[in-house]
């Protein structure tokens, strides 16, 4: 029942974010031509940031901002490597992948060499 409630309280704040930032992509097209196009993108943008301020306060606004927040924290948690550590593993990377193909065309050339003998082209290659 409270997810209910929620749910009907948060559709005026839903129509009037809509309303708000449809008003405001309507305003930068109206005034094209009549102000400077910095004039035109500022109006757009706090538009934009006034719907999203109404739209936060709704139950789902407010759930993906306590998302954002979260992710944010976890992403100061995250140890980047070194110069050094990122050189050395992408040349590790690199070597292995040289070796694999010379392996891969190692085999690639046996096999071709030994079906072409088995259905009788000859031996050569």
């Amino acid at each position: 029942m409270a997810a209910e409630n929620n749910a009907t309280r948060d559709i005026p704040l839903w129509i009037v974010a809509i309303l708000i930032l449809a008003g405001g992509i309507v305003g930068y097209g109206y005034l094209e031509g009549q102000v400077l196009d910095l004039v035109r993108i500022v109006v757009l943008l706090a538009a934009a940031g006034l719907a999203v301020f109404v739209a936060s306060r709704t139950a789902k606004g407010g759930e993906f901002f306590s998302y954002v927040r979260e992710v944010d924290v976890e992403r100061r948690k995250v140890v980047w490597p070194t110069r050094q550590e990122t050189l050395q593993t992408t040349l590790i990377v690199l070597v292995i992948t040289v070796i694999v193909g010379i392996i891969l065309f190692a085999m690639d050339t046996l096999f071709g060499w030994f079906v072409r003998r088995l259905i009788g082209l000859g031996g050569e290659l």
